[in-house]
Parts: C-alpha cells; sequence; structure tokens
C-alpha cells in the first residue's frame, strides 16, 4: 500500500486505537496529523521525521475544529483523510461501572452532554470543517470509529452506547449527502473489546484474550488509498479485514451496510 503524498487526520491519535491507525498510515507513506487534547507525541522506528506531526486540540470546540483542518492543511498542503476516532469511557462517570450496573437514570445530565458531545457532534462538525478542502480536491475520506450493535444496547453502556449509535446515524446520513461527490464516507469496529485503557478489568475477563489495537490498521490504510475510491456507506469489521487478501475481495468479506439496513447507494 502506498500513500506517499496523502494527508491523514487521526483523532486520539495518541494512544490505543488511533495511535495504531497513525502507525499504519504512516508506514504506508501518509503525512499524519495527530490531534489528542492531552497525549503523548507518536513515534516509531522507520518513520520518517516529520511524517507525524502533533496537534493538543479539544474536538467538541468549533474553533479548535477549524483549526485542526487548517493545521493538515497549512502542514502537509491537502487533508485526504479525516478519522474519526477520539473518544472516552465510562469510568469517566463512575470507576466501578463494569461490576455496579450504571442504569440509565443513573448518568448525570452534563456527562450525557459530554459522551454526544465527543462522540457524536464532534466528528460530524470535524467532517463540516474538512469537506470544503476535499471538494475542492475532489476526492476525500470520512471514516468514524464505530462500536458494536450489541454495545449500543449493553444494559450499563446507555451513554457510551448510545453516543454511538448517534454517530453511526449521522455518519450514514452525511455518505448520502455526498454521495457523487468524491468524498467516501465509512464507519469502523474493531469487531470486540480491544485492550485499551477505555475497557476497565472486570471479573473473569483476561486482558490477553482482547483484540489489540493493531487491528485497526490494514482495512485504515487501504480505505486511505486510491484503491477504495467509490467505496462508501460501509461498516467495516476490522477484525475480519485479511491483509493477505485484495482489497476488494476484503470489502466482500468485511463490510455490511452503514447503520441499520441499506441506504440504496
Amino acid at each position: 500500500m502506498n500513500l506517499a503524498g496523502k494527508a491523514c487526520i487521526v483523532t486520539g491519535g495518541s494512544r490505543g486505537l488511533g495511535r495504531a491507525m497513525v502507525i499504519a498510515l504512516a508506514r504506508a507513506g501518509a503525512n499524519v496529523l495527530v490531534v489528542d487534547i492531552d497525549g503523548e507525541p507518536v513515534g516509531e522506528p522507520g518513520i520518517p521525521e516529520g511524517r507525524i506531526q502533533h496537534l493538543n486540540a479539544d474536538v467538541t470546540r468549533d474553533e479548535e475544529r477549524t483549526r485542526i483542518a487548517e493545521t493538515c492543511k497549512s502542514a502537509f498542503g491537502r487533508i485526504d483523510m479525516l478519522v474519526n476516532n477520539a473518544g472516552i469511557g465510562q469510568q469517566t462517570i463512575r470507576t466501578d461501572y463494569a461490576t455496579n450496573p450504571l442504569h440509565p437514570w443513573d448518568v448525570p445530565p452534563h456527562n450525557l452532554m459530554e459522551f454526544f458531545a465527543v462522540h457524536s457532534i464532534a466528528p460530524l462538525r470535524l467532517a463540516a470543517a474538512v469537506i470544503p478542502t476535499m471538494r475542492a480536491q475532489g476526492r476525500g475520506r470520512i471514516l468514524t470509529v464505530v462500536t458494536d450493535f450489541a454495545v449500543m444496547m449493553r444494559p450499563s453502556f446507555t451513554a457510551y452506547g448510545g453516543a454511538k449509535a448517534a454517530s453511526e446515524a449521522f455518519t450514514a446520513g452525511l455518505a448520502i449527502d455526498l454521495k457523487d461527490s468524491g468524498i467516501t464516507v465509512n464507519a469502523i469496529t474493531p469487531g470486540g473489546m480491544v485492550d485499551t485503557r477505555l475497557v476497565p478489568d472486570r471479573p473473569g475477563m483476561k486482558r490477553e484474550d482482547l483484540l489489540q489495537p493493531s487491528v485497526m490498521g490494514p482495512a485504515v490504510a487501504w480505505f486511505a488509498s486510491d484503491e477504495a475510491d467509490g467505496i462508501t456507506a460501509k461498516r467495516i469489521d476490522a477484525k475480519v479485514w485479511d491483509e493477505k487478501l485484495p482489497g476488494k475481495q476484503n470489502v466482500e468479506k468485511a463490510c455490511k451496510p452503514i447503520g441499520w439496513g441499506p441506504l440504496g447507494l
């Protein structure tokens, strides 16, 4: 996969899933702007200096979203891909939520608003910030990290699951509105629980059985490539993606229509 000359933005890119996607894109040759509210710089042996750049920014603020788009364009001259990955976990509401049920009526309003601000509104408004540049280029990729349908409706996951469900609905609508624009819009899920800080320890869970963040890399890098032109409104299961197979064959194997049914695209 050769992504030389491509410019990508990855939010929440300093750790976990975001860091894995940043490294995969940079290894394939893309220039990457890592956006995080407080994360450490991403470095990896073999990746040339300057290919990965960093910006501390809050994706929930509109002026910061504008700054993210302007920084990528200033640094790399273009914006080819936006990966909406920034997220927060339910331990920000209550640290013992995994063992002490967090009922829908237990979630304070300010926490609920924060989850929707990060997971739902920020991806849509970040897309709005990069779309003018992508339209001018005649090409772009918007990729939003979502969650499994079971998580959306899991008991004690009202805040996280509900916000992620809204994000997927927004992403599906965006795919419809950008049809035939040259900008593709897709969603990606790891396909299971991943060993990141958003997944707390719980009785009976073995961390060695969890997926690793690197599961996201191959599919994200392929969707950034020219081979993925015109492929839109898909829900990608990163766990199923097999980098030994041709990309189009993987689309048949690892992708389903985004949202809750075919959009007719």
